[in-house]
């Protein structure tokens, strides 16, 4: 029998950010070291296990085959579960190409410009409703639907894209949720949704454009948008700066892509454990080279996230440190939060309290953490107005 050959599945692209590595698939997006790196690079061509293990000894100096086959062999099992590489013959995903051009029609819908593509299976667009009708933002299943029965992950991808927007529908309306417009199966899975002028939270902490004296009532709408998943019984799943969008005066939260509901079960929906790696609790930390998350986030570990959100807001940038995941991660298990946050101060005593790393110690979930942080602006409030004695 012919030995196995391995490629890389289409679309997958390592490139070098802020000098960390990084592997974006069709799905995903793995941060990775350099020897990982170096060996995605050798798959520019099929080859077999072999055939990489010589390559590779001759990258790393003074390695023998002992030390190197067993890592080919590891790669390779760990990268064709995640679909980084493929085997010769297995179905691949294809993502549709190009992608929509400013000017093309998509039912009622006219594209004004792309403004995300993360990873080949979603795209989101700018578009116009008609030629001059209010703006929206199209989020896109960009798959074929001949392609999405032959292979079973995309399928699964494609329940988590329709479970989005099932959660958003189901959801009371609130003004500091993003708004579901619509939902279209043809000619591919596609939602409408509101268009929210301005730029998201870790933008606007960038350019500096929220006022110091604004910071409160942003935190507040934050919390408030949480607090209103939580009390419907859903986790969000994807917590981080940028999925908060900052709009005028009303912020509002977006992307339900991880989202799930409490009490169902994994069988009747999907449930994933992805997260940004830097916003996870500690108990969700993986110390893998690529698998960040060893669970899924729930009430208690979304309390801890927003309240990182929260610590950026005020502070400007998240304290964590490490030029690799794993002192990333170690850097998360063991700081101090009392560094910056005083239990003298009433807001930052609720902070405090939020980001504890036993998860028992925090709030039960982000209605509780609302709660305490409206009580706590009240009593700076008082304190700050209070007459002189």
């Amino acid at each position: 029998m012919p030995a196995i050959r391995y490629y890389l599945s289409q679309g997958v692209r390592v490139h070098e950010r802020a000098e960390d590595f990084y592997i974006a698939t069709v799905r995903d997006e793995f941060k990775v070291n350099r020897t990982i790196a170096t060996f995605i690079g050798l798959l520019n061509e099929p080859k077999t296990a072999q055939e990489l293990t010589i390559g590779l000894q001759q990258l790393i100096r003074d390695a023998s085959e002992a030390v190197v086959k067993p890592l080919v062999d590891q790669f390779l099992q760990d990268l064709h579960r995640l679909q980084v590489v493929r085997q010769e013959g297995e179905p691949d995903i294809v993502p549709i190409t190009p992608a929509y051009q400013a000017g093309a029609r998509l039912g009622p819908y006219r594209i004004t410009d792309l403004l995300s593509q993360h990873n080949h299976l979603v795209q989101l667009y700018r578009a116009t409703e008609g030629e001059s009708g209010p703006m929206v933002v199209l989020k896109i299943f960009a798959q074929a639907p001949e392609h999405i029965g032959a292979n079973p992950r995309l399928a699964s991808a494609l329940r988590q894209f329709e479970q989005e927007f099932d959660i958003m529908r189901a959801l009371s309306p609130h003004p500091c949720l993003g708004v579901l417009r619509a939902y279209h199966t043809q000619p591919h899975p596609y939602a409408v949704l509101e268009y929210l002028p301005g730029g998201s939270l870790s933008e606007c902490l960038r350019n500096g454009s929220l006022p110091a004296d604004g910071k409160a009532h942003v935190a507040t709408q934050i919390l408030s948008a949480l607090a209103h998943l939580h009390a419907n019984g859903v986790v969000h799943g994807d917590i981080h700066a940028s999925n908060f969008m900052v709009s005028g005066d009303r912020v509002a939260m977006i992307d339900f892509g991880f989202s799930y509901r409490v009490g169902v079960s994994a069988a009747e929906q999907n449930i994933d454990g992805g997260g940004v790696p830097t916003y996870l609790a500690p108990e969700r930390i993986r110390e893998h080279s690529y698998e960040f998350s060893q669970r899924p986030a729930d009430f208690r570990a979304e309390v801890y996230q927003i309240a990182l959100v929260l610590f950026k807001l005020y502070h400007g940038q998240l304290p964590f440190v490490g030029n690799t995941w794993r002192e990333r991660a170690a850097s998360i298990a063991a700081y101090d939060f009392g560094q910056h946050l005083s239990p003298a101060v009433p807001h930052e005593r609720v902070l405090l309290h939020a980001l504890q790393k036993d998860p028992l110690a925090r709030y039960a979930d982000a209605r509780e953490l609302l709660a305490a942080w409206q009580q706590a602006l009240l009593v700076e409030n008082q304190a700050e107005y209070a007459p002189a004695s």
